[in-house]
């Protein structure tokens, strides 16, 4: 009960507790953003977030607000020639152990021009550190704003959106801001604009009329053009990359074009061939076709490479990266989860680790804050024993509160924020709570926790094409994309142990024993189709086996391979003690389905389970029943969460765990949740393991799951 009290807490204060704080940092000689970044452990991304004007670099002198990450300092150092790990260690008088953490990248080599951090910087003054100063986030930025002019409006034009267009270049076209544009369509402040809508675009006073303009260097190739032959093999990237335009610019010339580049299709391209792909392309390095968001820093961090080595083989890089440019790069650098791949298909998402800007998470859960009487202490205690939706809820957001954590030590940091749902089908509710706050750059949303919920959520936000996560439910969503199911379904379940037994199923007896009722008919239907041999136990009225009726299935001389397919605690009751007294003479080895709550009923003797063998399929590796997995440990997670809240963490603790910190690792390892959902091979944490394949009509679904068997002495083991 302290532990749900404390969690309260922490949800009432998670307003507070993931408030951003910031500190000033006057920019020294010699130093730029990567080097800044380093130096407070936090992203150069981060740093661009609050001072735009960096991007196009920082002067001496200059102060930039610095968001705190760990509230800690490093001293930096430039890889020079002849640098080499053991030399700084010793330089900087740090052992070669402290060195690798707090340099993680290093283990795979370090670059001439690559900044380490080598040391943490000892605070004087815990306020201010060599001219920095930890204040709230309002009182650095005031003190780095500029007061804009106030520009007068003399006129409006209509500008009528065309295929693809977004409203960041609408507004670079018209030489007006995204925030002119939604001020006077307020609209677009809960919309996304759709092609053929009509925008007012402000004229300001002193100003020549808005004309559409091309903003990269590009302009003087693209006010000439010719036709251009599709050719074998062409691609999109090839010919955008001979004629040095991105991909954008060359749908933008061909608003028709057919995708597929049909051979002897004439398309319009600039007369002048920026560089030829023959001429660029020498053996050794590859083309990489820039993802959007993907900045010069992601990329260095993807490949290994330094920037004074992307920049050569990419000269017109100095121009701006843009979302569909073609680049040239040693082959074989980029890192992928497909040479991460383990024994068994599992993959490490920390080693290929590249994403590191702020992730924004939204928690929805119901909380039900609204109903509770936090003065009256009994009255809530009360409450959190007898509420079981409450007690997931805060089990869950337990778990996802310690993933946060763990991400962070990993340099994923996370912006988290927490919403509460109230009850089941609360769609009025949730859409005005979706109404009343800012979607548009969540990265994910985990929960909520009922179907009808999370569907609800996943259809509101689906114009931001935002994924949704749902923790528990099994049911599948066949309207939404969006929508992420992490826990397989009863039916996936059923066919992991169905193919099992299958797979050695010569010269095995196989025997169902099935409730009975629609349910379980359904089962038992479904086992004999796929078995066609298999022998049928009778069962009478009152769901109860008599020994005679099982005596007339069971081999003396064959093993007994037993599907018994119940919830009903009483035939279970009797009907695994029948087999128990079977199982050495008969070799009666158990299976189910399903192994429900009544499998774990007081009623039922885990030491006949465990002389019958039961193997049954599991969304999770049991935790708290102690699975043995050779050479397995208790896990960081474990130990953390018993230190944090004075107990053993519950299967529902722990999935919250898993999901978040599967989530910000894919978030940290892909662009986004989509291509970290088409990564090939299995990721696995303390009980629960993911792999996510998408349905052709709906959204993604959770195919990863375990086979378990009752052992000797009361052990559960891992089969599959």
């Amino acid at each position: 009960m302290k532990k749900f009290l404390l969690i309260f807490l922490l949800l009432i204060a998670a307003g507070s507790a993931y408030a951003q704080r910031y500190k000033s940092h006057t920019v020294a000689k010699g130093e730029n953003v990567y080097r800044i970044a380093k130096r407070y452990n936090t992203t150069p991304e981060a740093i661009y977030k609050i001072n735009p004007t960096a991007k196009d670099g920082v002067k001496e002198g200059e102060i930039l607000a610095i968001p705190i990450v760990d509230d800690e300092e490093y001293k930096t150092h430039v890889v020079e020639k002849g640098d080499t790990v053991y030399n700084l260690s010793k330089k900087y008088n740090i052992s070669t152990e402290t060195f690798y953490l707090l340099n993680p990248e290093a283990k795979n080599g370090i670059n001439i021009g690559q900044v380490l951090n080598v040391g943490k910087i000892e605070k004087k003054d815990p306020s201010a550190i060599d001219g920095g100063s930890v204040v709230g986030k309002e009182n650095v930025l005031d003190s780095l704003k500029i007061i804009p002019k106030e520009r007068k409006i003399v006129r409006f034009i209509t500008h009528k959106v065309k295929r693809k267009e977004t409203l960041y270049g609408i507004s670079k076209r018209y030489k007006v801001t995204v925030e002119d544009i939604k001020k006077h369509n307020k609209r677009l402040y809960s919309e996304q604009i759709k092609k053929k809508d009509k925008l007012r675009i402000p004229v300001f006073e002193d100003e020549s009329s808005p004309t559409e303009i091309v903003i990269d260097s590009t302009t003087t190739r693209l006010s000439t053009t010719t036709r251009y032959t599709i050719k074998p093999k062409d691609t999109r990237y090839s010919i955008s990359r001979r004629h040095g335009i991105t991909i954008g610019e060359l749908e933008r010339l061909n608003p028709n074009m057919d995708t597929n580049l049909p051979v002897g299709m004439q398309i319009t391209v600039p007369t002048s061939i920026f560089v030829s792909l023959e001429d660029t392309v020498q053996p050794g390095f590859e083309l990489y076709e820039v993802k959007p968001k993907e900045t010069i820093y992601r990329i260095l961090k993807r490949t290994g490479i330094s920037a004074d080595s992307l920049f050569k083989m990419n000269p017109y890089l100095r121009d701006g990266l843009k979302a569909g440019m073609v680049i040239t790069i040693p082959k074989d650098t980029l890192m992928t989860t497909t040479n991460l791949v383990e024994a068994g298909g599992i993959i490490d998402l920390g080693k290929s680790l590249n994403n590191f800007a702020p992730k924004k998470v939204a928690v929805m859960l119901p909380f039900s804050l609204d109903t509770l009487n936090f003065e009256a202490i009994k009255d809530t205690e009360e409450y959190l024993k007898n509420k079981t939706s409450l007690r997931i809820a805060l089990d869950l957001y337990s778990g996802v509160l310690i993933a946060v954590d763990s991400a962070r030590t990993r340099g994923i940091t996370t912006e988290l924020n927490v919403f509460d749902t109230k009850k089941n089908d609360n769609e009025k509710y949730i859409k005005e709570l979706i109404g009343q706050n800012n979607f548009e750059n969540t990265d994910v949303v985990i929960g909520p926790l009922y179907q009808n919920n999370a569907e609800v959520v996943a259809s509101e936000l689906k114009k931001y094409n935002t994924p949704i996560f749902s923790p528990a439910s099994r049911k599948e969503s066949a309207l939404y994309d969006n929508f992420f199911q992490t826990r397989p379904t009863n039916v996936m379940l059923q066919d992991k142990i169905i193919s099992y037994v299958e797979k050695d199923s010569t010269a095995k007896n196989i025997i169902i024993i099935a409730q009975q009722g629609k349910r379980h008919e359904e089962i038992k239907e479904k086992l004999k189709a796929k078995f066609p041999n298999a022998k049928i136990a009778k069962i009478e009225e009152g769901n109860y086996l008599y020994e005679v009726r099982l005596n007339k299935v069971l081999h003396k001389s064959m093993p007994n391979w037993v599907f018994l397919e119940s919830n009903d605690v009483a035939m279970l009751s009797n009907v695994i003690p029948l087999l128990n007294a079977k199982a050495e003479s008969h070799q009666v080895t158990l299976f189910t389905t399903d192994k429900n709550t009544a499998f774990d009923s007081d009623d039922i003797k885990n030491e006949q389970l465990s002389k019958l063998h039961l193997h049954y399929p599991s969304v999770d590796k049991e935790f708290d029943n102690k699975v043995v997995v050779e050479g397995e440990e208790v896990t960081p997670f474990v130990k953390r969460y018993k230190k944090e809240y004075g107990i053993d963490p519950n299967n529902w603790a722990i999935r919250g765990f898993d999901i978040a910190y599967d989530i910000l690792l894919r978030l940290g390892a892909a662009e986004n949740l989509y291509q970290a959902a088409s990564f090939e091979g299995t990721t696995e944490y303390v009980e629960n393991k993911f792999e996510y394949s998408k349905k052709l009509l709906g959204g993604y679904y959770n195919k990863a799951s375990y086979l378990i068997k009752f052992d000797d002495d009361l052990k559960l083991t891992i089969v599959e």
